[in-house]
């Protein structure tokens, strides 16, 4: 598992390539403006979705990436 905290927009890439390394991913954005946060969760959504990947809201600005084959549930 890999917890990131972004600064930036461009920190968007790490989270990608973690998960296509078959990491799941912990992203806490309490770091970044809460516009760049949501098109950073976006942009990363839409990397993950086309791997067939997972995302999760854990909180207001944590969310959970995982590969297609992990599996997740939310209580």
């Amino acid at each position: 598992m890999v917890l990131l905290e972004p600064r930036q927009l461009h920190d968007c890439r790490a989270v990608i390539e973690a998960v296509r390394a078959g990491k799941t991913v912990v992203v806490n954005l309490a770091a970044m403006a809460s516009s760049s946060g949501q098109r950073l969760i976006d942009l990363a959504c839409g990397g993950i979705s086309a791997m067939d990947g997972q995302a999760l809201r854990l909180a207001d600005a944590v969310f959970l990436f995982a590969p297609a084959l992990t599996p997740i549930h939310s209580a």
